[in-house]
């Protein structure tokens, strides 16, 4: 089977890599940056199966499908996402399937299995039927409040839903963001920028440039020789606001400026 993988993070596209060649029946053909290269590869090369990011900026899984023409040889299609709600509704539209990151090799495993019998039991124009189905229901439904509310994390024995609404604060670590919650924290592949993108800007604030607050759980703030601002949690944690975010920060939580001392 002809592979196609669609990923705007390097290191998701080499561990994909990775993991496809361990599947003996598996073909990588071809691997993307960005939905604009996906798709052109995709009418090119027609793979059997389309592995696509669903968050990818500009165009992202979903802005492939929505531009497959009946004219081309439709893939089956797996989409591979950090967002639950993205990847529960791709799976319950008739979708081949779907990957929640961080994803285990047999979960891939089972994925391409279960795309490989539906390449067998449908044609190009089936597919292609109900993959316009999926993006028609998805553009219909009552706009999503497209703020992620949860976040899946892993801990010793699995992975779990982390509620959002649970976290005080999130730390910017490389390629990797630290969620805080009262008495754990835990690591998720993400960046501090792209994950800002996706949560409720009314509720979480970059007060830094490697920190997000939430600020339902900040108690108060202050002011520290130098001009400096800080923050107070609930917990008692202080965070310092960097120089660019004091404005934003102000207006958010609608506190009036202090006067500038002389």
């Amino acid at each position: 089977m002809k592979v196609l993988i669609a990923d705007d993070e390097p290191l998701a596209l080499a561990r994909m890599r990775q993991a496809l060649a361990c599947i003996p029946e598996v073909e990588l053909i071809a691997a993307a940056r960005s939905g604009e290269t996906a798709l052109q590869l995709i009418r090119s090369l027609a793979p059997d199966i389309a592995i696509l990011d669903i968050e990818m900026p500009v165009m992202d899984g979903l802005g492939v499908v929505a531009r497959l023409r009946q004219s081309d040889t439709i893939p089956e299609i797996i989409f591979v996402t950090a967002f639950t709600q993205h990847a529960v509704q791709a799976f319950e539209l008739n979708a081949a399937d779907y990957l929640t990151k961080p994803f285990e090799f047999e979960r891939l495993r089972a994925a391409i299995r279960r795309a490989r019998g539906r390449l067998e039991a449908r044609n190009s124009d089936q597919r292609f039927a109900e993959l316009q189905a999926l993006v028609a229901t998805l553009q219909q439904a009552s706009p999503p409040s497209s703020h992620e509310t949860e976040i899946w994390v892993r801990r010793a024995d699995g992975l779990y839903r982390q509620p959002l609404d649970e976290v005080d604060h999130i730390l910017a670590q490389g390629d990797y963001v630290e969620l805080h919650t009262r008495g754990a924290s835990y690591l998720v592949r993400d960046t501090i920028s792209a994950l800002e993108q996706r949560i409720d800007p009314a509720r979480f604030v970059r007060c830094h440039r490697s920190v997000i607050i939430n600020l339902a759980f900040v108690r108060g703030m202050r002011r520290r020789t130098g001009r400096k601002i800080i923050l107070t949690l609930l917990d008692g944690k202080e965070i310092q606001v960097g120089p660019s975010y004091w404005e934003q920060i102000t207006k958010t939580m609608n506190i009036k400026p202090w006067r500038k001392s002389n």
